[in-house]
């Protein structure tokens, strides 16, 4: 297959190429719709909402439909995305809470910094955003973190094209505490490994505002896979949650209210 996409990239031009791509999403996932413009690309979903970004969300829409498996998020609410990326998911939460609601966002990493707020530009509609450039931990600290511009930045993997930078972290209770948060629905958590530091910088806020969680849970931190963690730290506090296998490799732990109706 691998052999076939790269014959295909040397014998199209890539504008073709393109065309044949977004068709072939559009024709194989029935509930979202892609189209280009000249300088971006637009995905939507029905008549709800539509999110304009420099790169096609072909396999995001994907991560859209799994981490609201149980929590839906809708108008009003408060929304902390962790691990905003380049910002596509802050941005399709900030259109579903709407005005009356908020979506903090935190991200680290300078390169997709850059892309998250070239997206925000194309999203003019969009205003209830926060972007906090900080990494979640279990304390304010500066750490080292292997920035590589993509989903693979992180405090413990050192990916072949990622560079080894400083970046300043904050814990959820002393974000919480210094916004005056009062309200905090639902935590969408990627963090690549760091998912356990930032839950135990997160009691406080656990038990006063009863968030419910979607976590990536799926790293290896130490030879062991972060959901085991993630769990031991959710029956400690006695919070209901549920770890679920997708048949792609994803593990995702959900917690909070939701996770028993």
């Amino acid at each position: 297959m691998k052999a076939i996409k790269k014959l295909l990239h040397k014998c199209i031009p890539k504008p073709v190429f393109e065309v044949i791509k977004l068709n072939y999403y559009n024709i194989k996932n029935k509930t979202y719709n892609f189209s280009k413009q000249q300088a971006f690309y637009v995905t939507s979903f029905k008549d709800v909402w539509q999110v304009n970004t420099l790169h096609p969300l072909y396999f995001l829409v994907r991560d859209i439909d799994i981490y609201e498996t149980y929590y839906n998020v809708k108008k009003g609410d408060v929304v902390l995305d962790a691990g905003a990326n380049e910002g596509a998911l802050s941005i399709i939460y900030a259109k579903k809470v709407g005005l009356k609601g908020q979506v903090f966002s935190f991200e680290p990493d300078t390169i997709n910094i850059n892309i998250l707020h070239k997206n925000l530009e194309l999203n003019v509609d969009v205003e209830p955003i926060k972007l906090v450039t900080k990494g979640l931990w279990d304390k304010t600290a500066v750490l080292d973190f292997f920035e590589a511009g993509s989903v693979g930045s992180s405090m413990f993997y050192e990916d072949k094209n990622s560079k080894k930078v400083s970046i300043h972290t904050i814990s959820i209770d002393e974000f919480v505490t210094r916004e005056g948060i009062s309200k905090l629905d639902f935590i969408k958590m990627d963090i690549e490994g760091a998912e356990i530091k930032a839950l135990k910088g997160a009691v406080k806020t656990i038990k006063q505002l009863l968030p419910n969680f979607a976590i990536a849970s799926y790293h290896l931190v130490d030879g062991k896979l972060t959901y085991l963690a993630v769990e031991d730290f959710f029956k400690e506090i006695n919070y209901p949650f549920k770890t679920v296998f997708y048949k792609n490799g994803e593990i995702i732990t959900y917690a909070g209210a939701s996770v028993n109706k």
